[in-house]
């Protein structure tokens, strides 16, 4: 299946200079969303994490059918102030803004080894943020997986130390 076909490519959106990439249509074929999953397992099987952890909004999607299916507890990263305290927060920079993720600091993640999930790979300040979180409580960040990888953005430097998986890029 191509994937692609089922990506919407949004422009000056949303803000101008932006290209948004539409995910929506994959959720409304259960026959591609089935797809996507199933080809983002082969690398969580290959890596066997003891945890997933999904990005808020859109890595939740992906991530909740992702622990489903591969049986493997899920941690929800959330945009600051969707969490009841204790948690631990990090700010970040978007393409277009700067923001708070923030994480339950009551999970025991003291030698876990975690994979990150979420739709898109663009400045990586968003996943370089959950990496804090994540590490903060002792975690090991095995790998990183996405749907869509930007590939003409610049990316921190800490991103090379990581193993990155992803099905498209753009």
């Amino acid at each position: 299946m191509n994937i692609s076909n089922y990506i919407r490519s949004i422009d000056n959106f949303p803000s101008k200079g932006i290209t948004f990439r539409d995910i929506t249509p994959i959720f409304q074929d259960p026959n591609i969303f089935n797809f996507v999953i199933e080809e983002m397992r082969k690398y969580i099987d290959k890596v066997k994490p003891d945890y997933l952890a999904a990005i808020d909004s859109r890595g939740f999607l992906l991530g909740s059918a992702l622990a489903l299916s591969s049986k493997i507890p899920l941690i929800l990263i959330r945009k600051k102030g969707k969490l009841p305290p204790p948690v631990i927060s990090q700010k970040y920079s978007l393409e277009y803004g700067d923001d708070y993720l923030e994480l339950s600091s009551q999970i025991n993640l003291s030698g876990k080894n975690v994979i990150i999930i979420d739709d898109v790979l663009a400045t990586g300040g968003t996943v370089l943020a959950a990496i804090k979180l994540l590490t903060r409580l002792d975690a090991s960040i095995c790998g990183l997986s996405f749907l869509i990888n930007l590939e003409d953005i610049v990316r921190p430097q800490e991103l090379k130390d990581y193993s990155i998986n992803y099905l498209i890029s753009y």
